[in-house]
């Protein structure tokens, strides 16, 4: 900004996802107030907790609890940014212990029937893990002793064995000379000889879950991404928000101004700044002029928007992910049975100041999971449902873009978000990613931020530092961050 310039500069924000809010709050907190921000978000209310369920609690403050959708739950280690920001601005959360179920599914998914007017053919878990072995997990009540000691020393001892793998066994770099990417997660674990049963009916279910994706999508993730998230999530607590992540929404937004329903189709740079287009009450395109923009939406969405980068953004692989918020405990009934389940039993969930063990059930099939993390007050919420819910118990539903990982799309993050006294296109890339590859975030006053524009786990993690960074870029600095960047 010109230093004798007493103009704040005008800086659009596009998206009202996590990153999308911390970058609007950084910049409109400026201690000089050089930016004068707008948040722009083309649905009619603030994405990051459009889904989430207010829950009437039974405490005497009949306080309501909230069930976010999707689940935001954070573990130390990982999250050090977003807990750092969680304390800045006074957001309360608490430790939450999980029990996970594992359970593998018949081969024909579509042979299953989870018709209430038939006993379900679905199998019980056939294992139970506690994170971070809080407690001694439940033996389920489908299983006999020795055959739960039996599958429980199998899942142990390869658990060890993928744990001392992580934080022994690097995986293999991106070499560019040679041309060689950046090895998958697919080739790592065949090549630490992790046995393929352990790794389709634990491995993979689990962290697939955490990615919301197929375990073939998995697979392809660079493998120093799960690594990586291992490490610094071992032995580490896990949390959520206590209030949810609708607190911590409220808290970043304030003061800033908000439009909702605009409909973006362009982001057009000019010589004096940014023009972007959207369409009017009316139907007509308007154009509106700022000196900046950050597009804080999923990639393939910024490339629709941002002519420059669609060579670059189409390449990044996404998904569609269901997330449904029911009542329908039809298709898990044996989950619940066999791992005594306050669903199973019909009990009362305790007030707001208890916090309990939750369990999220994991049922697999080869090729993909579906998760099912039971809620307050008897409420399911299933990720990537393999059956039917009933539609008369269904609460919310709701569908989420997945930004996904492979080593291609590694090396095309890396090279936007690369220092610009790094200009060599890395020779593992084709031509049409060579020819455009000399666009970096921040060329033509455009700025790239959210939870895919870093090196690692495509979560909340990296919708904090993305945003860090467009700050650090525009010279404001982090107010919970201690260190340069």
């Amino acid at each position: 900004m010109d230093p004798q310039s007493s103009q704040p500069r005008s800086v659009a924000v596009v998206g009202t996802g996590m990153a999308g809010l911390v970058t609007a709050h950084l910049l409109h907190q400026d201690p000089q107030k050089r930016y004068r921000v707008t948040l722009l978000e083309k649905r009619d209310q603030i994405s990051l907790s459009a889904e989430s369920i207010a829950i009437h609690s039974q405490d005497e403050k009949n306080s309501p609890l909230w069930a976010d959708v999707p689940m935001r739950a954070f573990a130390g280690g990982f999250y050090r940014n977003l807990i750092q920001m969680y304390d800045y601005l006074g957001v309360r959360y608490h430790a939450q212990s999980f029990l996970f179920s594992f359970t593998k599914l018949p081969r024909k998914v579509q042979e299953i029937s989870s018709s209430p007017l038939k006993p379900s053919p679905i199998p019980g878990p056939r294992m139970v893990y506690a994170s971070n072995f809080h407690q001694i997990p439940p033996i389920p009540r489908t299983m006999d002793l020795v055959q739960w000691l039996l599958e429980a020393a199998y899942a142990l001892l390869f658990y060890c064995w993928f744990t001392i793998c992580c934080f022994f066994v690097a995986p293999f770099p991106e070499d560019p000379q040679n041309g060689t990417p950046s090895e998958s997660l697919d080739h790592y674990l065949r090549r630490v000889w992790l046995p393929q049963s352990y790794v389709t009916d634990y491995l993979l279910p689990l962290v697939s879950s955490v990615c919301t994706c197929s375990h073939e999508e998995m697979l392809r993730f660079p493998a120093s991404d799960v690594l990586e998230y291992k490490r610094r999530t071992h032995h580490q607590q896990h949390y959520v928000v206590s209030s949810g992540v609708q607190s911590v929404q409220g808290k970043l937004l304030k003061g800033i101004d908000v439009r909702l329903g605009v409909d973006l189709t362009h982001v057009l740079p000019q010589p004096d700044g940014v023009h972007v287009n959207y369409s009017g009450l009316k139907g007509q395109t308007v154009s509106e002029h700022f000196d900046m923009v950050v597009l804080a939406v999923s990639p393939d969405i910024a490339a629709k928007l941002f002519a420059p980068l669609q060579a670059q953004l189409t390449a990044i692989p996404t998904t569609s992910v269901e997330t449904v918020a029911h009542t329908d405990t039809t298709s898990v009934e044996p989950m619940l049975r066999a791992t005594g389940s306050f669903f199973s039993n019909k009990l009362p969930l305790s007030n707001a100041t208890n916090f309990n063990t939750q369990r999220i059930h994991l049922l697999s099939t080869d090729s993909t999971t579906e998760s099912v993390h039971e809620q307050s007050n008897s409420i399911l919420v299933t990720t990537n449902p393999l059956f039917p819910v009933n539609k008369a118990k269904v609460i919310r539903s709701a569908r989420f873009t997945r930004v996904l990982r492979d080593s291609r799309s590694r090396l095309i993050v890396n090279s936007i978000f690369r220092d610009r006294s790094q200009s060599n296109v890395p020779s593992t890339c084709d031509s049409s990613y060579a020819a455009s590859s000399s666009w970096r975030s921040g060329d033509d006053g455009v700025y790239l931020a959210g939870g895919w524009c870093w090196d690692g786990m495509v979560l909340l993690e990296g919708c904090i530092v993305s945003a860090m960074r467009v700050a650090a870029d525009l010279d404001v600095r982090t107010p919970w961050d201690n260190e340069t960047r």
